[in-house]
């Protein structure tokens, strides 16, 4: 039998279960409880428990604030953590983070690994005290200040090689990635078929593929609206979208997964022209030929100018490539670019945008729970992309990004969900703490001075 709230406390099925759980809720999940354990067994149990969530939290706050286990990136790879280069190599994952997130990334491994509302590390929203704050550059290195689709201005490419390597990564001068991991590319993640009963009582075969998870959207919807007093509003994208994330031993890609979820919505709602993708999601390569094959059609020569070509290697990809491939696609779409104006800071300006965009796409005003058929929005800030699939407003003014990090997958608490009915409810503690991965808080977008995001538009699908 395992604790309701999640917590991966879990006790055999006998009939002592129902006491021990009991007794975990009791002393573990109740505020100045009063009530008392008697079975030794038990008082030895928990006391075990308590001890060892007490060592992980010393693990992950040495872990979370020692500078010397986090590699900035050496300059075998091109570039070091510095202003011209702010990203550090993730212990844990090893891709680059800015350094003014690299706490809550590391915080955001932990959390998912042992998925427990006990366990919900430092607060997002406060820096490490553990190590120094440190800024560097948080504007976009590559945007032309391009929208809907505009043609592209020409700039001076003559750049210098710091330059470079901080607009397209550790490995802007990489000719050819390691051969392991071409290899690991070409094959592809690992595929699954599993056969279940349908809503229909038809046997039915799935498909799964590992860093592939469909049906989050309406997960992540019912997590935002559990019981709050302060909740207003939240607002969501069409429920196709997968939460694609990075496979084993496969970093450095955060681009190219945050183009397989725009993929994933147009696969998922039979938009038009949505069979040159393929019938599952493209991979990598596949994505790096597409993105090549649009530079050979003359659609922004001058990406390719600044890359030098991206075919089978880790350059890091943005709006510019995005913006290539729907133009070779002739898939209309919608560009916009924040940063700092005398009235308005970059955060505000996108937070509007993203508000204004969902809320086009609500026809129910009467409810707090807005399940529109908006595509996802590609969202770009310095060195890393994700896709925004929804908004969350409260009624104190303040706004959360919903969004699919491909950084990091569902925890098995959240996947766990997937399978159990839409009405059963989950505390409100849990519910957060199952959401912090995929919420971009105020305080997280406020760090960065630019965003850019790209938004399919005008498309038409069959439902």
């Amino acid at each position: 039998m395992e604790c309701p709230f999640l917590c991966g406390f879990h006790t055999p099925n006998d009939s002592q279960a129902e006491y021990h759980i009991t007794a975990h809720i009791e002393l573990q999940h109740t505020p100045e409880s009063q009530f008392t354990v008697e079975d030794e067994d038990l008082k030895f149990a928990l006391a075990l428990q308590r001890e060892e969530e007490q060592a992980f939290a010393d693990i992950r706050n040495r872990d979370v604030s020692s500078g010397p286990s986090l590699k900035p990136a050496n300059r075998e790879k091109e570039g070091a953590a510095n202003d011209d280069f702010p990203y550090a190599e993730c212990p844990e994952c090893e891709e680059f983070v800015h350094l003014i997130e690299l706490d809550e990334h590391m915080n955001t491994h932990l959390s998912l690994k042992y998925s427990s509302d006990d366990m919900a590390g430092p607060d997002f929203n406060e820096p490490s005290s553990g190590r120094p704050s440190f800024q560097g550059s948080t504007t976009i290195a590559r945007h032309r200040g391009r929208h809907d689709g505009q043609s592209f201005g020409k700039e001076n490419v003559g750049r210098s090689a710091k330059e470079k390597s901080r607009e397209l990564g550790p490995y802007a001068f990489e000719e050819r990635m390691p051969e392991w991991m071409l290899k690991k590319l070409q094959e592809g993640e690992p595929v699954r078929r599993v056969n279940r009963i349908g809503r229909n009582g038809q046997l039915c075969t799935d498909r799964i593929v590992d860093n592939e998870v469909p049906g989050l959207v309406p997960v992540i919807a019912n997590l935002c609206t559990t019981p709050s007093n302060n909740l207003q509003a939240v607002y969501v994208c069409h429920p196709s979208v997968q939460h694609v994330f990075r496979g084993q031993r496969q970093t450095h890609f955060c681009g190219y997964r945050t183009i397989q979820m725009l993929v994933s919505y147009l696969q998922g709602t039979k938009a038009r022209d949505h069979e040159r993708f393929g019938k599952n999601l493209p991979g990598v390569l596949r994505l790096q030929e597409m993105i090549e094959e649009a530079w050979d059609d003359g659609n922004d020569v001058l990406a390719r100018q600044e890359t030098g070509g991206i075919l089978n290697t880790r350059k890091w990809i943005g709006t510019p490539e995005v913006e290539s491939l729907c133009l070779h696609l002739n898939l209309p779409y919608c560009q916009r670019a924040f940063s700092k104006t005398k009235g308005k800071k970059a955060h505000e300006g996108l937070l509007d945008f993203v508000e204004n965009y969902f809320a086009q796409g609500s026809a129910d005003e009467q409810t707090k729970l807005h399940k529109t058929h908006q595509a996802p929005i590609y969202f770009q800030q310095p060195g890393h992309s994700l896709t925004i699939v929804g908004l969350e407003r409260f009624n104190d003014g303040s706004r959360n990004l919903l969004v699919f990090d491909p950084s990091f997958g569902p925890s098995q608490a959240l996947k766990s969900l997937l399978v159990r009915p839409s009405s059963a409810t989950v505390p409100a503690k849990t519910a957060d703490h199952l959401l912090k991965s995929y919420r971009r808080t105020i305080a997280q977008l406020a760090k960065y001075d630019e965003f850019e995001v790209l938004v399919p538009r005008n498309i038409q699908y069959s439902l």
